[in-house]
């Protein structure tokens, strides 16, 4: 827009309903919601919510819904879809009041529905079958408010009801939509008929109606809600005539009324629900928005629904509300579903854009602040020009193009704001230079670039401010350089690239550390260090093949912490921490924090620091809370206050009082870390499910009366799913798990909830499983399922009985049968002699056969049962054979026999990096999966002359033949690489990614010992080897000679300690890194190490 189009008459207004704006996130049909209007919620004693609809009864554990619904032929269902209310006994049934189907109890120990219907023939039946609303008093009788057929109590031993005749007019008196029992166990009933109050055990009636003519009457309408607060005053909401309030201890009611020419009134007269939250905060719904109640002075903030705010309500028609135990609050409507809001929002501090422009239509963008020495809050904008908020008394001053005296300003786009030791804000623009207004909120001057003049501005654009202090103020400007001020004379100095040793003239971000030196930040010309000795500038940009270089050359921001650490944000390379002496230029490196590590964004806009040490990082994608000492890492998104997810350049400022301001797309956030209430709510977990199997079927976990699974032997593949029950930001919950019997540590499963075992042994086990909610507040003492898993048929105890029994019955029979035998021997030795030769014929035959199978037999025990390849016996069996030959070949070549055939050998030892999780997480059969893919990449990637032995485990040993060194090294560079962008099938559609560590040994090393060295000393050598490298992860280590060794290229030699076996190699200056540009037809180039 323009900048004419704003109107200088409006500089100066106050602020109106910039305080407590609310983000509601939505829920509805598209995540499993019945049916849009939701006219009760509640959450029972396990934590799981509940939600009564116009179709069906809905419970949900954060993820998922499950409906219940009327089921024509099942008398065990819910009799009808439409639920008005829901309430929980002392024993955790549910009853609920529906709308043509009378009162139901919902038996959760059975899963079944119970109805209590009216019967014309029954005098103690229900007196209607339409039920709006349910109340227990604390007698444990539940009251039953119905339409058409008035007041039941309904006595849940011995299930009759009793009505109850109120007076007035009959017809009125029957149609009841209200029930509340207050701290004094009486109970309030609303209706058509208006107001009455029952005492439950004299049950003595006081009736409350509207009178036009009499002062503090009940207002005219329909009673609909009634609420008790903490004070004991009584909220009465009518259909029609508003809200009336009866203070406690008077018989007067004071009447709120919707006032269409008074904001601070009710969004309308037609209420609907009342609540008072654990804040003691009072809500007030009706069928045109929700408004937010001020007990003192009556007076309402209203919140409805705003088509272009996503974050508003979806519907102004609120149903109910309620606040589960975690403090979230539920808000149900009559066409949008749910609504939540979470309280902890608000110490966020969210300020909308439209409020700080004189259009409504427009939602300017925020791009910088700063606070001046009377405490006013500046907020610069990105086409909206300037904002002075004065928060005392909630009044805002515009500064603009075309507006009146003082507030004129010449450019619109604010990119930057200072406040000097004097006091004057600086405001530096996109195009028209800096202006600068007094602490009198006047305008000073504008200093401007001028081409005839060197000491002025060196561009108009300008993107940073910062003041040293010596008092002179730095300007980064876009597209001349570094502008740096001096007060006394008024002069600009200026540095541009070239001999300044600036790689960049478009400058973002100043800082100055404790020894007195400038930091620059440059948009792609990377990180300035400013050195007054020679008045230039040394610079450090992103290398992308060297580590400790800057993460990337545009920087955003500079920041530099109590203890003199330097900190910068980088657009996508992430935030670095400036590692060195700044005294030493050359010695400086970066040390960075990503993605990866689990930052929220790699796009660092702001660093501000707050108590107890916590970086604050806004980023393109919320907000960033990092403590460098732990590691510990918070992610705060729109859902948890921010004004949105995307922020913008410059747009962050720290107060000296501490309070930190963030700006972006949707306003700002102005908040004291300190204050930032987190949730400590422990959250309740539930098993919410139970798969057998493969079968991607979610079943009923099968509990018997004690609360046992038990399991058959057939069906002992078995997945649990779990839920952490708090709803504020449930894809955040964290789990852990373990399985007592089975495993010995608990096992981190981050956000998931579903865990599998199989091939579970019988026996019995204990499933454990703790949870935390989205602020990291862990349930400690967890959730718990005993597990039985029973003995296969020929594993049980009388099984067992019956093996006795039976071997017991063969020994007789064989020593009877022993017996029969010695009195035929006689008669046998007779033929036996005939005999002799026939057998010995044939056991010559059978020798042979024999000698056949010994042989395969051999050949089993050399090879490993799950893969195929050899095995470790074979090495030790088959290779100790050429080892002598090698051996003989050096004591030939001694003795002057030629040797050119004889073959050298290379054992090479390899690793999986990161295997027991796979087995740990996905199950065993998924590890045996993997380990067949990696043997078939194994066999493909060596000769055929090679051996490929499984060593044991995940431990894979290749002993290559007539290998010379460059040969060796290229065949560990191949493994490692191949196995590296590999991404094995480990079953189920999923796929996992490892790494190896190798490490390989030539033998004989050199010339003269290779007798010296026997089978077992070259593979603990290899062995250890594969152990240098598995420090690293991904990577190899080879010895061509006691002192002569070779690395992957991304091996850290810095790394190497004195006690390694590489220390003699590195001492000798012969441990050599290779180089993956070497080509087969000659020697690999290896890079030696110094």
């Amino acid at each position: 827009m323009a900048a004419n189009a704003l109107q200088p008459a409006m500089a100066s207004t106050a602020k109106a309903g910039l305080s407590h704006p609310m983000l509601f996130q939505h829920i509805s049909n598209d995540q499993g919601l019945s049916q849009s209007n939701v006219t009760s919620i509640h959450q029972d004693r396990d934590g799981m919510m509940w939600f009564g609809t116009e179709d069906g009864l809905n419970r949900f554990d954060g993820y998922t819904f499950e409906q219940f619904k009327r089921e024509r032929g099942n008398p065990d269902a819910l009799p009808n879809d439409f639920i008005w209310d829901i309430v929980e006994d002392a024993k955790g049934d549910l009853w609920l009041a529906t709308n043509g189907g009378g009162l139901v109890r919902y038996d959760r120990a059975n899963n079944r529905f119970v109805s209590f219907r009216h019967d014309a023939n029954d005098p103690s039946s229900i007196s209607a079958n339409i039920v709006r609303r349910l109340a227990f008093d604390p007698q444990g009788n539940l009251w039953v408010a119905t339409r058409g057929g008035g007041l039941d109590r309904f006595d849940t031993t011995s299930e009759t009801f009793r009505r109850y005749r109120l007076s007035g007019d009959a017809q009125a008196a029957d149609q009841l939509f209200a029930l509340h029992v207050d701290r004094a166990g009486r109970l309030w009933v609303g209706g058509d008929h208006g107001l009455t109050r029952i005492n439950i055990e004299t049950e003595q009636m006081v009736s409350y109606a509207h009178n036009a003519e009499a002062a503090g009457s009940l207002t005219r309408g329909s009673v609909r809600a009634i609420l008790e607060d903490h004070l004991g005053n009584l909220w009465v909401g009518t259909y029609g005539g508003g809200l009336s309030k009866l203070p406690a201890g008077d018989d007067q009611f004071v009447t709120l009324r919707h006032d269409a020419a008074e904001a601070n009134t009710l969004t309308g007269d037609r209420i609907q629900s009342l609540f008072e939250d654990q804040s003691q905060r009072i809500w007030v719904g009706t069928t045109s928005g929700l408004n937010l109640l001020n007990p003192i002075d009556n007076t309402l903030v209203r919140y409805t629904n705003i088509p272009a705010e996503i974050t508003s309500l979806s519907d102004n028609n609120i149903t109910t509300m309620f606040e589960d135990r975690s403090g979230l609050m539920w808000f149900g409507t009559k066409t949008s579903g749910i609504n939540t809001w979470n309280p902890r929002t608000w110490g966020f501090g969210f300020e909308p854009a439209h409020e700080m422009t004189a259009s409504a239509e427009r939602a300017p963008v925020v791009t910088s602040f700063v606070e001046d020495t009377r405490g006013r809050l500046w907020v610069g904008t990105f086409g909206d020009g300037l904002n002075a908020l004065d928060r005392g008394n909630d009044t805002l001053t515009r500064y603009f193009t075309g507006a009146d005296g003082g507030q004129a300003i010449p450019g619109n786009h604010v990119m930057s704001l200072l406040r000097d030791r004097e006091g004057a804000v600086w405001v530096g623009t996109l195009r028209n230079g800096i202006t600068r207004i007094d602490a009198d909120a006047q305008v000073i001057d504008s200093l401007r670039h001028n081409p005839d003049d060197a000491g002025s501005l060196a561009a108009n654009g300008i993107m940073s401010l910062y003041e040293d202090r010596a008092g002179r103020v730095w300007v980064g400007t876009f597209g001349g350089g570094v502008s740096r001020y001096d007060r006394r004379t008024g002069q600009f100095t200026n540095y541009a690239t070239g001999a300044s040793g600036l790689e960049s003239n478009r400058i973002t971000a100043f800082a100055e550390d404790p020894s007195g030196r400038m930091w620059v930040g440059t948009d792609a010309g990377g990180l300035s260090l400013y050195d007054p000795a020679t008045d230039s500038f040394h610079t450090y940009r992103h290398d992308p093949d060297v580590v400790g270089t800057l993460a990337d050359d545009s920087v955003y921001d500079i920041a530099v912490d109590a203890d003199g650490t330097v900190w910068v944000g980088t657009r996508g390379g992430g935030l670095d921490r400036v590692m060195g002496e700044t005294r030493t230029l050359e010695a400086i490196t970066f040390a960075n924090l990503s993605e990866v590590d689990g930052l929220g964004n790699d796009t660092i806009y702001g660093v501000e620091f707050a108590s107890g040490g916590w970086l604050w990082l806004s980023t393109n994608y919320g907000i960033t809370q990092y403590h460098p000492e732990s590691g510990e890492m918070r992610k705060l998104h729109r859902r948890d206050g921010l004004q949105g997810e995307e922020f913008n350049f410059g747009a962050h400022y720290r107060s000296e009082s501490g309070e930190l301001f963030f700006g972006g797309t949707n306003g700002y956030n102005a908040f004291f870390p300190e204050q930032i209430a987190r949730n400590s709510i422990a959250p309740l977990i539930a098993l919410t499910g139970f798969f057998h199997g493969n079968d991607p079927k979610k079943e009923n976990v099968p509990l018997d009366e004690d609360g046992n699974v038990t399991l058959d032997w057939r069906n002992n593949d078995v997945g649990f799913e779990f839920a952490a029950l708090d709803f504020t930001s449930p894809q955040n919950n964290l789990y852990q798990f373990k399985l007592e019997g089975f495993d010995k540590e608990w096992i981190d499963l981050g956000n998931r909830r579903r865990v599998t075992y199989t091939d579970l042994a019988a026996g019995r086990y204990l499933l454990r499983v703790r949870a935390a909610n989205a602020d990291g507040a862990w349930n400690e003492a967890g959730f718990t399922v005993p597990i039985a898993v029973a003995a296969a048929p020929w594993a049980t105890w009388w099984a067992y009985l019956g093996y006795f029994l039976l071997a017991l019955n063969i020994a007789l029979g064989l020593y009877f049968s022993h017996r029969r035998r010695l009195a035929r021997e006689a008669a046998y030795s007779r033929r036996l002699e005939h005999e002799v030769q026939a057998r010995t014929s044939k056991l010559a035959d059978n020798n042979k056969e024999l000698h056949v199978l010994n042989r395969k037999l051999q050949e089993s025990s050399l090879s490993d049962p799950l893969t195929g390849l050899r095995n470790r016996r074979f090495v030790f069996e088959e290779v100790s054979r050429d080892l002598e030959v090698i051996q003989r070949r050096f004591e030939n070549d001694r003795n002057g026999v030629d040797t050119e055939d004889a073959a050298d050998l290379v054992f090479m030892m390899i690793d999986l990096d990161h295997f027991k999780p796979i087995n740990d997480t996905y199950g065993h059969a998924a590890g045996d999966k993997m380990l067949l893919e990696l043997r078939d990449l194994l066999l493909d990637t060596c000769r055929r002359s090679d051996f490929v032995v499984r060593w044991g485990g995940d431990e894979f040993v290749v002993i290559a033949k007539q290998s010379r060194p460059e040969e060796a090294t290229a065949l560990a560079e191949r493994i490692r690489s191949r196995i590296e962008s590999r991404a094995f099938d480990i079953g189920d559609g999923q796929t996992a990614r490892t790494t190896c560590s190798v490490g390989f040994v030539a033998y004989p090393m050199f010339e003269g010992q290779a007798e010296d060295a026997n089978l077992d000393n070259v593979l603990n050598i290899a062995d250890s080897l594969m152990y240098e490298a598995k420090k690293q992860r991904n990577s190899w280590v080879g010895m061509l000679a006691p002192d002569e060794a070779v690395t992957s290229a991304n091996f850290d030699h810095d790394s190497i300690e004195s006690t390694s076996i590489l220390f003699r190699a590195r001492r000798a200056h012969n441990l050599s890194r290779y180089n993956p540009d070497a080509t087969p037809s000659r020697a690999p180039r290896l890079q030696v190490v110094r």
